[in-house]
C-alpha cells in the first residue's frame, strides 16, 4: 500500500516565511502529522511531494520522522500534476491513497475505515466525502447516485442547476495503481489556472466505465481541518489540544481545566496525574503516578517521580530528572539536574547543571553558578545538605552529605560531608550613622 501526501504548496495565506506544512502543531510539524497517519494506517511506503522552493527545509524538518522518501514538484501545475510528480513507485496492483499535507487531524481510523470500505466494495477508486449539514463553506460539492460517483464541483462552480447536497469534498481519495497511472497521462489543464486537477482523476474513471465509489463519513468535520491561514493553524491546535487531553483523561489524568494544558503528543502521564490549569508540557517528559503539575508551570524533556508536587509557576527544561516525593515549587528553574528523591526547593531557586543527592533542602533564592562565560559546568549535592538562603555555589563544587551552608554564602570551594559553609562578610554596625 502506498500514500502520497501533497505538500508542495507554497502556502501564501500564512504570511509566513515558514513552509506552511512546517508550521508546529504542539511540537509537530503540520505534515509529519499526516505522515504518522498514513504509517499507523499500515500504508508503510509513503510520499511526501514537496515544491522546488523550500522543499528542503520540509525534508529537513521531517528527517526525525522516519521512513518517507520525497518527490519534488518543480513548478507548482496542481494537484494532479503533484500526485504525478509523487507516482513513480507506483505498482499496478497498489492501492493508493492520497492525503493533504495539510491536513493535520486525519486519523488512522478514518483511513482503516476508507481501506475497509475498498476492500468491501471493490473499484478503481474512491472518494471520501463528509457529511456537512447545511453549511457547506468553501468546501466543493461531491454528487452520487447510490454510492457510484457522478461529478466533483468546486463551490465557487455550483450554479442553481447542481441539486442540492450536504456532502462535501474531503480531498483524499484512494485508487487501484494502474488505474491511477492511466488517468494522470489523460488529465488537462484547459481551466483558469492552467492547471492539473487530482479531482479530474474519478472523472475520466467514470467516464471509462470504471467503477468509482463514493465512501461517506460522518466522521467530526475537524478530522479534515485544512490549513491555510494562522486562524486555521490555531483552530488545528485547538482540536489536537483537545484530542491529546481527552486521551489522558480517559486514562486516568486528572484535569482542572483541559482547555488552558498543551501537551504534545510525546508526553507521557501516568494515571492518578494531577494537573492544573495553565500548564505547558513539550518534549519527552514523563510524569509517573501521583504526581501533581501546578499552575502555570512550564516543563520540557524531563522527567517526573511519583508523589512529587510540581509548581506552581515552576520552569523545568531538558535534561531534568525529578525523583520521588520531591518538591519544585513557585518560581524554580531546574535545568540539566537531577534530584533525587525526597529533595524539597521550594521556591526561588535556580538549579542548573547539577546532582542533588537525597532529602536535600534547598532554600530560597540558592542558585548554582553554572556558566563562567564560556563553559557550563556541574555541582554535586549530597544526601541530607541543607543549602540555605540566597547561597551561590560556584560550579565546578561539591557539597558533600549532610553539610550545612550557611545562608548568604558564596561557595566557591568544596565542602567536606557534615562540615559548615560560611563564606560572607562580617556584619558590622555603626551606631548613629544615619544622623550623620
Amino acid at each position: 500500500m502506498k500514500a502520497i501526501i501533497l505538500a508542495a504548496g507554497k502556502g501564501k495565506r500564512m504570511q509566513s516565511d515558514l513552509q506552511k506544512v512546517m508550521h508546529p502543531i504542539l511540537g509537530k510539524p503540520i505534515v509529519q502529522y499526516v505522515a504518522e497517519a498514513a504509517k499507523e494506517a499500515g500504508f508503510a511506503d509513503i510520499t511526501v511531494v514537496v515544491g522546488g522552493e523550500g522543499g528542503e527545509e520540509i525534508k529537513k524538518g521531517l528527517s526525525l520522522c522516519g521512513g518517507l522518501s520525497f518527490a519534488v514538484q518543480q513548478t507548482p501545475l496542481g494537484t494532479g500534476d503533484a500526485v504525478k510528480a509523487g507516482a513513480g513507485s507506483i505498482k499496478p496492483d497498489d492501492d493508493v491513497i492520497v492525503l493533504c499535507g495539510d491536513m493535520p487531524l486525519v486519523t488512522a481510523d478514518f483511513l482503516k475505515e476508507m481501506m475497509e470500505y475498498k476492500k468491501s466494495n471493490p473499484c478503481e477508486a474512491v472518494v471520501a466525502a463528509v457529511f456537512r449539514g447545511e453549511e457547506m463553506g468553501d468546501f466543493g460539492r461531491v454528487f452520487d447516485r447510490g454510492g457510484e460517483f457522478v461529478e466533483i464541483v468546486e463551490a465557487r462552480d455550483i450554479t442553481d442547476d447542481h441539486p442540492a447536497t450536504n456532502w462535501g469534498n474531503t480531498g483524499i481519495y484512494l485508487f487501484q495503481g494502474s488505474s491511477l497511472l492511466s488517468s494522470l497521462e489523460k488529465i488537462k489543464n484547459t481551466n483558469s489556472q492552467n492547471e492539473y486537477y487530482l479531482t479530474d482523476v474519478p472523472k475520466i474513471l467514470r467516464e471509462e466505465g470504471k467503477t468509482v465509489r463514493v465512501f461517506h463519513t460522518r466522521a467530526d468535520m475537524s478530522v479534515f481541518t485544512g490549513i491555510n491561514t494562522q486562524s486555521h493553524l490555531a483552530e488545528a491546535v485547538s482540536h489536537m489540544r483537545e484530542r491529546i487531553n481527552e486521551r489522558h483523561m480517559a486514562n486516568g489524568v486528572r484535569m482542572l481545566d483541559p482547555r488552558s494544558a498543551f501537551i504534545e503528543p510525546t508526553v507521557k502521564i501516568a494515571r492518578g496525574v494531577t494537573i492544573y490549569p495553565n500548564v505547558m508540557l513539550e518534549g519527552d517528559c514523563e510524569i509517573a503516578n501521583g504526581a501533581t503539575i501546578g499552575m502555570c508551570c512550564h516543563i520540557v524533556d524531563t522527567k517526573i517521580g511519583s508523589g512529587t508536587t510540581i509548581g506552581p509557576f515552576a520552569h523545568l527544561r531538558q535534561g531534568t530528572v525529578i525523583g520521588e516525593n520531591c518538591r519544585v515549587g513557585n518560581f524554580v528553574e531546574v535545568k540539566n539536574a537531577t534530584l533525587a528523591d525526597d529533595v524539597k526547593a521550594a521556591h526561588l531557586a535556580y538549579i542548573g547543571d547539577a546532582d542533588v543527592g537525597k532529602n536535600v533542602n534547598y532554600s530560597c533564592g540558592a542558585i548554582t553558578a553554572n556558566y563562567d562565560g564560556k563553559n557550563k559546568h556541574r555541582t554535586v549535592i549530597g544526601e541530607n545538605a541543607f543549602i540555605g538562603s540566597n547561597a551561590n555555589l560556584i560550579a565546578p563544587v561539591e557539597i558533600g552529605e549532610n553539610a550545612f551552608i550557611a545562608a548568604g554564602s558564596t561557595i566557591t570551594s568544596d565542602i567536606p560531608p557534615y562540615a559548615l559553609g560560611i563564606a560572607r562578610e562580617r556584619q558590622c554596625i555603626k551606631e548613629n550613622w544615619t544622623k550623620k
